[in-house]
């Protein structure tokens, strides 16, 4: 029997994954808060649900069980305790205004069946759901812009970010930025209670509860010994350092560590680069320029994290890593100075690989896909019009749980 978590590579060939489809909570995108939402644009809900469809449709099409996460999240929901201790969980991180505010918060979930109790997380609560209730509580009875309570989850069909399987395992992610930190809750039940995690037995790698920021999208499973993290703008050493002694312990050799600069427009490692085959990187041409400090983490024989700066091109440190002699590099926009940051902008490096030399991409990145073909990757595309304005591809949109073994 296979077991339900397994991902020894990001290139294997994907067996399942988690998805979510956008919805309800997309339409809660309202331009006066977009910076604090974290998004750029409002997309049309419709047309980004069936762009989704249409990419669920393909990995199915390519042999992978699709599993979603609000089913996930549903089931976990029947059995009373766990939903009463997420209502509980839930209420305490969700930063509500005051504490009689969170008490009828508290109320109003405790009363909803499962199925709208998931839709409430999802959408957020809005003062408009409460006011009928309890009108005079001070934080309803004073007007303010802000229509939440508490906040939609409007990024979470961006499953790599807030859940990652390493091996055997899995990193239930800790969010950075506050608008997002609720998303790893459902996340984080699924994986406790969930009965295909807990038959499995699912060890979890990393402690979501101690403080430090880490996010999927800056975590690459390069090898069954060799992990690419991103130090990032989202992710921080605390967190590298602790998951470094946890995977060390499980028979991993090493961490490549690539510093990004803060930024959004490097928000996550893997809007840099994607693996596609067994020796074949898609990258942004800024990748290449050798403007990023990468470490080579390890264990001390004191039993410290040791980090030693390498002096080679990106190419050659990743190629010593993998055992090649050599890695190729494909750049977004064929490296051109119009058609890189257009692509690299609308997530042409972002592409999710399904086999060897077998990617899922936009079909809106021309150039990045013709490039890919020349160097044999076949590309399977879907229209991403809508749901690219949230700034992430096909990775992004990923939770792989299972992957064959190369």
């Amino acid at each position: 029997m296979k077991p339900f978590v397994q991902l020894n590579s990001e290139i294997g060939v994907l067996n399942k994954v988690i998805l979510h489809r956008p919805g309800l909570e997309l339409e809660h995108l309202i331009p006066p808060y977009l910076e604090y939402m974290l998004s750029e644009d409002t997309p049309h809900v419709a047309t980004a649900g069936k762009e989704h469809d249409a990419f669920a449709d393909l990995l199915r099409g390519n042999g992978t069980e699709v599993l979603y996460l609000a089913d996930l999240f549903l089931e976990v929901l029947q059995e009373e305790t766990v939903r009463k201790a997420f209502i509980d969980e839930y209420c305490e991180k969700s930063h509500i205004s005051s504490n009689d505010l969170k008490q009828a918060v508290h109320k109003y979930l405790l009363d909803l069946p499962s199925e709208q109790l998931r839709d409430v997380v999802l959408r957020g609560i809005m003062k408009r759901d409460l006011t009928g209730r309890t009108a005079e509580l001070l934080p309803l009875a004073i007007e303010e812009e802000y229509p939440f309570i508490t906040d939609p989850l409007c990024g979470i069909y961006f499953t790599r970010d807030i859940g990652v399987c390493i091996g055997r395992g899995m990193l239930v992610s800790s969010m950075s930025m506050p608008f997002r930190q609720r998303e790893t809750l459902l996340v984080h039940y699924i994986w406790q209670y969930h009965p295909a995690f807990r038959k499995s037995q699912t060890p979890k790698w990393y402690d979501n509860s101690l403080g430090y920021g880490i996010e999927g999208g800056d975590v690459l499973v390069l090898s069954d010994r060799v992990l690419a993290i991103g130090y990032s703008e989202r992710t921080s050493l605390g967190a590298v350092e602790a998951l470094a002694h946890t995977l060390f312990a499980q028979g991993y050799e090493k961490i490549l560590l690539f510093h990004l600069p803060k930024t959004r427009r490097f928000m996550h490692l893997d809007v840099l680069f994607t693996m596609v085959d067994k020796n074949k990187f898609l990258i942004t041409p800024a990748l290449a320029s050798g403007q990023f400090a990468i470490y080579e983490l390890s264990l001390g024989r004191e039993g410290q994290i040791q980090a030693k700066l390498q002096d080679q091109p990106v190419k050659n440190v990743l190629a010593k890593a993998l055992g090649l002699d050599e890695v190729i590099f494909i750049s977004v926009g064929g490296g051109d100075v119009i058609h890189a940051p257009r692509e690299h902008w609308n997530m042409g490096s972002n592409v999710l690989t399904i086999a060897p030399g077998k990617v899922v991409a936009y079909d809106r990145n021309d150039v990045t896909n013709e490039q890919l073909a020349r160097n044999g990757v076949e590309v399977l595309t879907f229209s991403g019009c809508e749901l690219s304005r949230g700034r992430g591809g096909p990775r992004c949109m990923s939770m792989p749980i299972h992957r064959e073994n190369l």
